[in-house]
């Protein structure tokens, strides 16, 4: 591995357990952070962020460190100044918690459209499948980090609505792995892939990358692609077993997880306890190489390296991440988490993503007021004109360029592996002997992970394949 990317481990790893020292007052707006000058002065008004979705359920190991990041995020823009001095609310009335329970997303919808939003965050591809025709009638625009084309793009997915998403579509992603894997045939000389996607009221989301566009893409590059295998999010190791033993008996030797934080780790607990883990490369969507699946694997070891099993684990990772130090904005949120005092289980995925959310409303409302000159002058029409046009780099972690309405889906994005930081903080972990482990409430020990570049390896963004039907490949 290079030096440059161990010493930023090792510098990331540092500050994630760092004692605060500097108080939020003393602290002024970086330089990396260039918002738009503000010719309307929105002092006395406010920005609320109104978002719904799943934060007590299957998703709360992941939304739980948004609210950590928005709430932090809005505190240090707010001291700062805010929106040209307008305030942003981030509180508990301005969200619904769904509980994963598809039957609580209209209701909410209703409760939260009386606040009457100019925009709208989601985090479920399910949820967004079931408001976009209440989005388009309402003109409210809808903000995700979610990948599915039935939300993005309609059921026939060449029709473009009102919700626009910060990452690439999952079946875009998927596609961008079975690249990597074509580029490496010393690697993968016979590559058989089985999709494993949760299902159920979360298949929206769970084979959302399994299209027959994706399939076939995959299947050009010389990857055989088995039938899709659906899964529960409360599926247990033992119920699991049987699915990744018929993957093996079909020949498979990759596994591609459509799935976030328990959803990797019981399939990967799955192949340790049938003994096939070494005989199988694990994929995933970009949800699957956060943090919370390091946090739920730490007790789940291999027998052959003493290792989280799921160390190794391959996918996307279309923005920047906590091991990259070298970026500006990792050294801000990693001090800004530790001056608040956020535990490592709060610095996931979503941490970043809610900074970058408020950075963005930052941005938005700005370039939307002066535009058409106030705060009560903005509303849905005026912020989806804005979203389509805006060019931006949130915190500079990844590009906010939806190309004049031409895109719902951002697709910036490359293929990481997590992997593990050894003891002596200068190289990954080879066995858990190796390993750098952290003692945690419980008696427990965390294995901090990091991040290598894959494809392209010097870890530069690139736009995934579209798997939009009718489109070439």
């Amino acid at each position: 591995m290079r030096k440059l990317t161990l010493l930023f481990s090792i510098l990331a790893l540092i500050a994630i357990f760092a004692v605060p020292t500097v108080a939020q007052d003393e602290m002024e707006m970086p330089d990396f952070i260039q918002h738009s000058e503000c010719t309307v002065d929105l002092t006395g008004g406010s920005v609320p962020v109104i978002h719904l979705g799943d934060t007590s359920g299957s998703y709360a190991p992941i939304t739980q460190p948004l609210l950590a990041g928005l709430a932090d995020a809005a505190a240090y823009f707010n001291s700062m100044g805010g929106i040209c001095g307008a305030e942003i609310l981030v509180g508990d009335e301005y969200r619904v918690d769904t509980g994963g329970n598809p039957a609580n997303v209209e209701p909410g919808y209703t409760r939260l459209k009386e606040l009457s939003p100019d925009v709208l965050v989601l985090y479920s591809s399910t949820d967004s499948v079931t408001l976009r025709p209440f989005a388009e009638a309402d003109q409210i625009p809808i903000l995700i980090s979610a990948g599915s084309i039935a939300g993005l793009y309609g059921e026939d997915g060449m029709t473009p609505g009102w919700v626009y998403a910060t990452n690439p579509l999952y079946a875009d992603q998927f596609a961008m792995f079975c690249e990597y894997i074509a580029s490496a045939p010393d690697m993968y000389p016979e590559p058989v892939l089985a999709y494993m996607g949760w299902g159920g009221p979360v298949a929206e989301f769970g084979l959302a990358a399994y299209t027959d566009e994706s399939v076939a893409y995959c299947t050009e590059l010389g990857i055989e692609v088995l039938p899709a295998i659906p899964f529960l999010p409360i599926a247990t190791v033992d119920s699991l077993a049987p699915l990744v033993n018929q993957a093996y008996d079909d020949g498979a030797n990759i596994i591609y997880v459509n799935a976030l934080a328990t959803g990797p780790v019981r399939i990967a607990e799955a192949l340790e306890q049938e003994g096939l883990l070494s005989e199988f490369t694990i994929g995933s969507v970009n949800w699957g190489l956060d943090s919370s699946v390091a946090f739920l694997s730490m007790g789940s070891l291999s027998e052959e390296k003493g290792l989280p099993v799921v160390d190794g684990l391959i996918g996307s990772m279309p923005f920047g991440w906590w091991s990259e130090v070298q970026r500006p904005a990792i050294q801000l949120l990693t001090a800004q988490a530790d001056l608040n005092q956020r535990a490592p289980t709060a610095r996931g995925i979503s941490y970043i993503l809610g900074w970058a959310l408020v950075d963005t409303y930052v941005e938005m409302y700005i370039q939307t007021a002066n535009r058409v000159g106030s705060l009560d002058a903005i509303d849905g029409v005026a912020i989806k004109e804005t979203i389509e046009t805006m060019v931006y780099e949130p915190l500079g972690l990844y590009a906010f360029d939806f190309e004049g309405g031409g895109l719902r889906a951002l697709p910036g994005n490359r293929i990481v592996q997590m992997r593990f930081l050894n003891a002596t903080m200068d190289g990954v972990a080879t066995s858990g002997d190796d390993a750098l482990k952290v003692p945690v409430e419980g008696g427990a020990n965390y294995f901090p992970p990091i991040i290598v570049p894959l494809y392209p390896a010097d870890g530069s963004f690139q736009a995934a394949p579209s798997m939009l039907p009718g489109q070439d490949m």
